[in-house]
């Protein structure tokens, strides 16, 4: 996800790209991007963005899925989290995603972040809840402000906002692979990681005829 056994590998793969075709249809499952991007060669990572929000439900409930497909997620792939801004306290905490990033504590506190939203009921939607909750998960905070006010931050909240309206996102989660691949509707999150998987093999393989 010696030469017989690659003969033999190759035939499960095809098997499951047209098992796959089936599964997941262009226009329903996933649509195409517009204008699509260049490109990239055989062998370049291929980055699969999520886009989500701390107090999304829905991504809260698909992070257990997304946390099992990256235990088995294939070398050449990035998997790169955006914060989706779709204004109000989300703002605040796409710019809070990227200032955690920026002192090392995003990975630390995400889990933490959800619980607080969906297990505690505190939605987070002031900066006085945000900093008490962040300063009681014992985050320096003199660190966190400095990062919230810095240029860095400024500059990855407005590029995620740029991708957001770029790739058309309306509602969360939503997974855009190789800035070519939207996800639309699916079964459940499993098919969603699954559609992943289905789509940076669609890219590969283009990759490789494109080469050619």
């Amino acid at each position: 996800m010696k030469l017989i056994g690659s003969v033999l590998a190759l035939g499960l793969l095809v098997g499951a790209v047209q098992a796959g075709e089936s599964r997941f249809e262009e226009g329903t499952a996933y649509e195409l991007i517009q204008p699509q991007p260049e490109m990239g060669k055989p062998g370049d990572p291929i980055e699969v963005n999520e886009f989500f929000m701390w107090s999304c439900p829905h991504c809260y409930h698909f992070e257990p899925f997304v946390k099992e497909w990256l235990k088995h997620k294939p070398e050449d792939v990035k998997f790169v989290r955006v914060p989706a801004m779709f204004g109000g306290s989300a703002n605040m905490h796409a710019k809070a995603f990227y200032a955690l990033q920026a002192i090392g504590e995003l990975d630390r506190v995400s889990d933490a972040f959800f619980n607080e939203i969906h297990e505690k009921h505190n939605r987070l939607r002031t900066r006085d809840a945000l900093d008490a909750f962040l300063a009681a998960q014992g985050v320096d905070m003199d660190k966190f402000r400095a990062a919230m006010q810095s240029f860095a931050v400024a500059a990855k909240s407005n590029r995620a906002a740029a991708l957001l309206r770029r790739y058309g996102v309306r509602g969360v989660p939503a997974l855009v692979i190789d800035g070519r691949y939207k996800s639309k509707r699916v079964a459940n999150f499993k098919e969603m990681t699954e559609l992943a998987d289905f789509l940076v093999e669609r890219v590969r393989e283009a990759r490789r005829k494109n080469a050619n």
